[in-house]
């Protein structure tokens, strides 16, 4: 029988209330599709406290007594190294049970992951999936954009090839060479924009050869499996409508995501600010939700900061819903006017996709996935030359975007569609043929 070991750091957690983001949420989704099948074997590795799915093969490793969403950068840098040597040490000790022949690892991280180049020598094929571009995520909180990512692979080779790369920390050995590790032992690599591909081919093509690379990179949107809304979520939203004061002229904005700088929160916020400043939404009724929770590294300082931003604003009323379950989260889709995604680096955006699929118009940053996802009728892209140009990019997108309710409506109708045809079932069918295929 052909195996499936599936390591995924944040899986076993509850994400009805934890605010892991959304790979998490797909490692739980391939889980939950994939446990379906009984025609080949599936183990499930992973530091939450919870089996994912009932009946599930599911062993926790690595454990943090008070899980991971407030971890400092170091503390979470421990957390990776612990949970790379665990469950390296845990496949490798196994090999009679998980022949390497019969046995394909799926890893669900990257930073995460474990010891791809032991496993590899093992015999063990290896499927990564990329949530996220780590070096490229790196280069736009942390450094700005002020080189582009493949100059920083490139220097980092250099490194390897002085044996110079002792010298970094560990925290950016996990960005640098836990990212080179993945490329270069991954027989399969599946991303989920064809932007991200684009970039890991700058960025890794000499390393194993274009030609190579490109034929181990394999796209896969998400797609959505958001439940259709009931009679309950209406019957919800409408409590919701009365409780803040939301009139049949208001208009209404939302987020929705883990809140931390890369999201860009405070980019709509100070874009908002202009937009009373200079008097283009006076008299408007405007409400603007924020929803999800401050959570990984610099989550709580910048959630302070979204917090005092969204204060100096007089006329758009501010709500913090906090952590959105499933029903919730349809529930305060069924108030929206336009979900705006104003992030700085995104990989995917299962947000966007389930906003799509609630019949919601997007506002969105150009970033990574949102280009494949969103089609020019269901809503509009801001390209933000540098983070401190975006607010009055977005100021104005949103301006007139509001200022048409009528074809707000048709985009959110033509966003509905786009998502119906982006079934998350499709995705995890094609990761779980590109795994197994690999056994031979």
């Amino acid at each position: 029988m052909k195996r499936l070991v599936f390591v995924a750091s944040h899986v076993g957690y509850p994400m009805d209330r934890t605010p892991l983001g959304g790979g998490a949420m797909v490692g739980l989704q391939l889980v939950r599709h994939w446990r379906t099948d009984p025609s080949w074997s599936l183990t499930v590795l992973g530091s939450g406290p919870e089996t994912p799915v009932g009946g599930c093969d599911y062993h926790r490793l690595a454990e943090r007594a008070d899980g991971l969403v407030d971890l400092g950068e170091l503390d979470y840098a421990r957390f990776c190294r612990d949970f790379e040597t665990e469950t390296t040490d845990w496949i490798l000790e196994r090999r009679r049970e998980y022949p390497p022949k019969d046995t394909v690892i799926v890893v669900n991280d990257v930073s995460e992951g474990p010891t791809l180049g032991r496993l590899a020598e093992a015999g063990y094929p290896i499927l990564s999936i990329w949530h996220v571009d780590v070096v490229d995520y790196f280069n736009k909180l942390y450094l700005r954009r002020i080189v582009a990512p493949e100059k920083l692979t490139r220097l980092h080779e250099r490194m390897r090839s002085f044996g110079a790369d002792w010298i970094l920390p560990d925290v950016l050995n996990l960005v640098f060479e836990k990212q080179r590790e993945t490329v270069y032992h991954s027989k399969r690599m599946v991303v989920p924009s064809s932007a991200m591909a684009d970039t890991l081919m700058r960025c890794y093509g000499e390393l194993v050869g274009y030609e190579e690379l490109s034929r181990r990179i394999v796209v896969v949107p998400w797609g959505v499996w958001s439940d259709p809304a009931g009679a309950a979520d209406e019957n919800r939203a409408a409590e919701l409508r009365e409780y803040h004061e939301i009139r049949p002229d208001s208009t209404v904005l939302m987020t929705l995501s883990r809140i931390s700088p890369e999201k860009g929160v405070h980019l709509l916020l100070e874009g908002l600010r202009l937009l009373e400043a200079g008097g283009k939404i006076a008299g408007r009724d405007i409400h603007l939700f924020i929803c999800g929770e401050p959570a990984f590294m610099m989550g709580q300082a910048y959630g302070r900061k979204v917090r005092a931003a969204a204060a100096k604003l007089k006329q758009v009323k501010v709500v913090f819903p906090g952590y959105l379950d499933a029903a919730a989260k349809r529930a305060y889709f069924q108030l929206g006017n336009l979900f705006i995604s104003p992030s700085i680096h995104e990989s995917y955006g299962l947000n966007v996709v389930e906003a799509m699929h609630a019949g919601l118009p997007v506002l969105a940053s150009d970033h990574y996935g949102v280009r494949d996802t969103l089609p020019p009728a269901a809503g509009r892209l801001v390209h933000y030359p540098t983070p401190k140009k975006a607010p009055p990019l977005l100021a104005a997108a949103l301006l007139e975007m509001i200022s048409d309710p009528e074809k707000l409506k048709k985009m959110g109708e033509a966003a509905r569609v786009a998502a119906s045809a982006m079934p998350f079932s499709a995705a995890a069918d094609a990761v779980r043929l590109a795994a197994l295929g690999l056994i031979q």
